[in-house]
């Protein structure tokens, strides 16, 4: 399974329902937060996902709306008994903000955590590489040191067509010399595992693009993904603003779609200044129609 489930899709002020910036993102087995804003444990407890289950943390930059909820996150964990290692990822400056926290508060923890700090130019990083998913970061143009991540999924094992199979008669102790390497004969002709498997599926991805300007790198860094989540902060009437805040409109989000010829585009990180999001689906779908607006509490499924 793969599929990502948005905890807030507000931006600076919780307002209008919508809370700070979190995602929850499974891949095939692995759990992933990515940003932690002020509510997500309440947003985690309302959903019902256990965050015994993260294995990694990824924020995007260190402003509040994106950070605030990581320090008692952490400490829960430590309440609760947690013992399994956590990894945490994101800008330079990461480490101070947590320790100071975690100093301030005169808490201990009884885990291991780790802690990467990221140093970004032009070029993508990986960060994360298990058999069945990697992680990416690559840089965003905000106001202070931002990044974006790509989480993409890993080939999977070959697998047997069993319809041939049973098409050919094979015996199980055929299928287990084929899986060896060996090769079958029928009517005179070889078949080997290669030739009796099945087309692999196509690798499924999901970028991450919050906080940044209109950033004409990003394509790059995104090309083809089949998810694009990307910023939309503004509508367009507000470019002006969006300009000298360092931030996006949903037109600009919609361009990155279409540079990078994702498969959908989900739009969040609205400003408060709009209790009605309508305008945002419209804007974006008159350049890239498969556009959505993320909604708290809701599975999107990354296919």
């Amino acid at each position: 399974m793969f599929y990502v489930r948005v905890l807030g899709a507000g931006s600076a002020m919780p307002l209008h329902g919508r809370h700070h910036s979190s995602q929850w993102l499974h891949c095939r087995g692995a759990n992933f937060l990515i940003d932690c804003g002020e509510a997500t444990q309440n947003q985690l407890l309302h959903f019902g996902l256990k965050i015994h289950k993260i294995e990694a943390i990824f924020l995007s930059h260190l402003h509040a709306d994106h950070v605030l909820g990581l320090a008692g996150l952490l400490t829960t964990l430590h309440m609760q008994g947690h013992q399994k290692p956590l990894y945490l990822w994101g800008p330079k400056g990461l480490r101070s903000f947590i320790e100071q926290q975690l100093q301030a508060t005169f808490a201990a923890l009884r885990y291991p955590l780790f802690i990467g700090e990221i140093l970004l130019s032009r070029e993508k990083v990986q960060l994360w590489d298990t058999p069945h998913v990697e992680v990416w970061a690559f840089p965003l143009r905000h106001g202070v040191p931002t990044i974006g991540y790509l989480f993409q999924e890993k080939p999977r094992p070959p697998r047997l067509d069993t319809e041939r199979a049973a098409a050919l008669q094979l015996s199980e102790a055929e299928i287990a010399h084929l899986r060896l390497g060996g090769a079958v004969e029928r009517e005179g002709r070889l078949y080997t595992w290669e030739s009796l498997t099945l087309p692999p599926p196509s690798l499924r991805s999901y970028a991450y693009c919050s906080d940044t300007a209109y950033d004409p790198r990003v394509p790059d860094f995104v090309s083809g993904v089949t998810v694009l989540y990307h910023e939309a902060t503004f509508l367009s009437a507000q470019q002006e603003r969006a300009r000298q805040t360092l931030h996006s409109t949903a037109v600009e989000a919609a361009r990155i779609a279409v540079q990078a010829q994702v498969r959908r585009l989900y739009l969040g990180h609205f400003s408060a200044r709009y209790t009605r999001l309508t305008p945002f689906l419209d804007e974006a779908r008159a350049l890239f129609p498969e556009t959505y607006l993320v909604q708290e509490g809701e599975t999107y499924p990354i296919e």
